[in-house]
């Protein structure tokens, strides 16, 4: 009778009723995902040629242990991304206040010339005079690099990068007077700044910027930022190591790249000129108010001068940009 099962299809009927039953008992106990788990973790366990991992899996319970070795691993890349990320959350913080987020001078070009004459007075007014030895002394044309800014506003195009450089050159300045009233000089010195550059983008550049080619701001797809300074300065060795200690303490990121140091005085001074230089040496300390010339006029300051540091400095800022709410990504390695 052609309807009638033979022996060996009703085997294979009963088999494969058998197999969906136990389908659906273990969709209902929420079995199903992790035996699909197990499914993709052998296939790939054998695609990576790994027979011992594929042994583990195979094995009673195998499945179950190697997820809660995977859930371990997971929660162990989870707090691993959040001491990263409490590494650089003041790296994060420094980018977001250099960057004026959420201020309107940052998004303004005409509330931006407006903070760069205030802070420029602030600094000037906290500079010392020339001759000052205990002050850091601005060059007569120092301007935070931004010199081109003094007569002319710029186009809302050039904001972000240039609200960037404005706060970067603040803190630079601000640190190296910290530096200076902190130093302890064993014969005090003129510190003198002479000028400082940074990367802010010139109007001509901005339309290459929007193509494409360049981005405002030194910002990357990745949310990395990083821009490059440069500083021309004379100072003391002691003030020179306290400037930078103080750059590698700072909550925002600052890297010395590249150094060059000069000595103010090269050579010793010729038999004639020593005497002479002895007479100079003494009239500064009666103008100083000292009491004991002999301590005022060692041998090695009248030879050697209070001997100043000349110094240029390449100094990178960094940091990273907040992730969206609920996100946390690791820091990206820089280059």
């Amino acid at each position: 009778m052609k309807g009638k099962l033979t022996k060996p299809q009703m085997i294979a009927l009963g088999m494969g009723l058998g197999v969906l039953l136990l389908g659906l008992v273990l969709g209902f106990f929420g079995l199903a995902a992790l035996d699909e788990a197990q499914t993709q973790a052998q296939s790939l366990a054998d695609r990576k040629l790994k027979p011992e991992v594929a042994a583990v899996l195979a094995r009673p319970g195998g499945a179950g242990a190697a997820r809660k070795e995977a859930m371990e691993l997971g929660k162990i890349t989870e707090d691993l991304a959040k001491e990263e990320e409490e590494v650089v959350g003041s790296w994060r913080e420094g980018l977001s206040k250099a960057s004026g987020q959420g201020q309107d001078w940052s998004t303004d070009p005409n509330k931006w010339k407006d903070r760069l004459i205030t802070v420029y007075d602030q600094l000037r007014k906290k500079a010392g005079k020339k001759g000052d030895n205990n002050k850091v002394i601005l060059a007569d044309d120092f301007y935070l690099g931004l010199q081109e800014y003094k007569q002319k506003s710029p186009a809302a195009s050039q904001i972000p990068s240039l609200a960037l450089h404005l706060s970067v050159a603040e803190k630079l300045v601000e640190i190296l007077m910290e530096a200076k009233g902190g130093a302890k000089e064993a014969y005090p010195t003129q510190c003198i700044l002479q000028g400082l550059e940074g990367p802010a983008v010139k109007e001509g550049e901005v339309a290459k910027a929007e193509a494409g080619k360049a981005k405002p701001g030194g910002v990357d797809g990745g949310g990395l930022v990083r821009e490059s300074y440069r500083l021309q300065m004379e100072c003391s060795p002691e003030v020179f190591y306290g400037f930078v200690g103080r750059l590698s303490q700072d909550p925002w990121l600052f890297m010395v790249m590249d150094l060059s140091l000069e000595n103010e005085q090269k050579e010793f001074l010729k038999r004639s000129e020593v005497a002479k230089k002895f007479e100079e040496t003494k009239t500064d300390s009666a103008a100083e108010g000292s009491t004991n010339p002999k301590s005022a006029t060692p041998l090695l300051l009248v030879l050697a001068g209070k001997e100043r540091l000349r110094v240029v400095m390449k100094i990178d800022f960094m940091g990273w940009k907040i992730p969206p709410p609920g996100k946390i990504s690791a820091p990206e390695k820089p280059s």
